[in-house]
């Protein structure tokens, strides 16, 4: 195990004491041997026995003065130039009695504002640069937004790479939004989208164009789709509109079943005896019309399925089916995309996937107490969403939950949940339910995560689910990263790493959930820097720490006793 600068003094101070024991050791020796007279003896032993502890208790207050006002620091100023170095950290450098070290304080501090004005040079020059393609590219993702289709841009796992706005308002739901990096099929049904798929795999032909209908739930859904032409190496991608039809198809539906009745009802007028009819066709304002030619055809179209079989399912959808209201008055027109996961490479172990090729859940709960084996439960469960390094603000899971019981105005001072706005919220297996659905197989994220996980194991055996994902505990990360002599709060965190937490979302779900999935990014990327890319080397180094002996357990998702 790789022994720290403190560990370092530590043993450089022990190694100086056990020497001077030594060596006093071997003068009593040398003088005990010379000397004859037996209180003469006693005497010498007793002074070294007194020099010896005075000699510890010296070495031990240098060791003290040593290590707090030399080690202490350059740790702290060594994670402080790693936190300003891999995660974009750009406050001054305060480390505390950093002033004993003379001019390397100041060395340290010229060098990191060196690197920030050489970032922000870059920053400029980057900016120039590519103000012309942002513009455009804010234009063109306009463009896209406005597109009265959903879009849809799919890897050949059938995975989303990217939607619009339309798109996430017609697939989504409040608790189950359109996410990149999900499957398709958590909002569709598979099985035309695969058919027609595979038929353009089939035919490969790159302008191909195949037509489709799907079901989303109670909708169906119209879709074309086409294979993706730059596609970054996955040959399978492919680019998908989808429009809702759902209400055309129930007036076709209604149509026919007129239509239907219509011949109902005349067949057994035509050739009855003394009808207005009985020469075989019918006679109404002037026209005729041939009934047996009328016959033939409507026979054709039922031996086609004419009349529809969905026209009394879809009289009953369209009773009860109330349509969305238009994306642009309920969400802004956005489109929401990362064409690197074309090419991302999909690990089956996750020991061995990069830590920026999973996908996290950062989440925080508000809860009535903090004793959930005596009944506390859940007022609040909000989480955020990282892909591929990136968090994505608009993949939000954000409910109140109804614990069943009173909130303790104590609980309520902290958390400001009161039981006016849980009373109409979903109750704790509902929204646990719903939460493991939007976590699906990510890796979750949380600050003092024994705690959070706690409130939801408690509920999988009543749902028939597990929380088997792997976890993560910024605070055990915070430790690695800094050392135990630090302050390792939420606060303290966001305070170290620069980030802003504003004052009415601190202590809300969604609020500190958004806090921690940035402090986790800043240290993701200081881990980065060290040489920590993947995910098992995280759990590895995890292990190497004493300190953290139960929280590797967390880390590997399995539960801690």
């Amino acid at each position: 195990m790789r022994v720290g600068i403190r560990g370092r003094v530590l043993i450089f101070f022990v190694a100086l004491a056990a020497g001077s024991m030594a060596i006093l050791a071997l003068g009593i020796g040398f003088g005990y041997h010379r000397e004859k007279v037996a209180t003469v003896h006693n005497a010498v032993t007793q002074a070294a026995i007194a020099i010896g502890f005075g000699l510890s208790a010296l070495i031990c207050w240098a060791w003290f003065l040593f290590d707090r006002y030399f080690a202490r620091p350059i740790k702290g100023i060594t994670a402080a130039m790693h936190a300003r170095t891999h995660a974009d950290v750009t406050n001054d450098l305060l480390i505390m009695d950093a002033e004993h070290l003379g001019e390397l304080s100041v060395a340290a501090s010229t060098a990191i504002a060196t690197l920030n004005r050489a970032r922000s040079d870059l920053a400029e020059t980057i900016a120039r640069e590519t103000s012309r393609l942002l513009a455009d590219r804010s234009k063109l993702e306009q463009m896209l937004s406005d597109v009265p289709p959903a879009v849809l841009l799919c890897t050949g796992r059938h995975h989303v790479a990217f939607y619009n706005s339309v798109a996430q308002q017609l697939l989504g739901t409040r608790y189950t939004p359109v996410c990149l990096d999900r499957s398709l099929f958590d909002y569709l049904g598979d099985h035309e989208i695969r058919h027609a798929h595979k038929r353009l795999l089939e035919r490969d032909t790159p302008d191909a164009v195949l037509e489709f209908v799907c079901v989303s739930g109670a909708r169906r859904l119209a879709g074309r789709m086409r294979l993706a032409g730059d596609n970054d190496g996955d040959a399978g991608a492919y680019v998908m509109t989808l429009r809702d039809v759902t209400e055309e198809v129930a007036a076709f539906a209604r149509r026919d079943a007129l239509l239907r009745d219509v011949f109902t009802a005349l067949r057994p007028m035509i050739g009855t005896p003394g009808s207005p009819a009985g020469d075989g066709s019918l006679r109404e304002t002037g026209a005729i019309w041939n009934w047996e030619e009328l016959e033939h055809r409507y026979q054709a179209c039922e031996a086609d399925g004419w009349p529809t079989t969905l026209a009394g399912a879809l009289n009953s959808v369209a009773q009860t089916f109330e349509p969305f209201p238009s994306p642009a008055a309920t969400l802004p027109r956005t489109v929401v995309y990362d064409f690197d996961l074309l090419s991302r490479v999909s690990r089956d172990v996750v020991a061995d996937a990069e830590l920026d090729d999973l996908n996290y859940v950062v989440f925080d709960t508000e809860t009535t107490g903090l004793l959930p084996e005596r009944g506390d439960e859940l007022v609040q469960i909000a989480a955020v969403r990282i892909v591929n390094g990136k968090l994505m603000p608009g993949e939000v899971f954000d409910t109140f939950v109804n614990p069943g019981r009173p909130i303790p105005p104590a609980s309520t001072a902290i958390h400001r949940v009161t039981d006016a706005m849980v009373a109409e919220a979903p109750d704790v297996l509902h929204a646990v339910e719903r939460f493991h659905k939007f976590v699906g197989n990510c890796v979750l994220v949380a600050h003092n995560a024994p705690f959070d996980m706690a409130f939801l194991h408690r509920r999988e055996k009543a749902l028939g689910i597990q929380f088997d994902n792997p976890v993560l505990d910024t605070g055990i990360i915070s430790v690695m990263t800094f050392g135990q002599h630090e302050s390792h709060t939420l606060d303290a965190l966001a305070s170290r790493l620069a980030i802003s937490i504003p004052a009415m979302q601190r202590h809300t779900a969604l609020g500190d959930a958004v806090a921690t999935a940035e402090v986790f990014l800043k240290l993701k990327g200081i881990l980065m820097g060290r040489g920590i890319t993947r995910f098992g080397d995280l759990v590895a180094h995890m292990r190497q720490n004493r300190t953290l002996s139960d929280g590797h357990r967390i880390v590997e998702g399995v539960r801690k006793p």
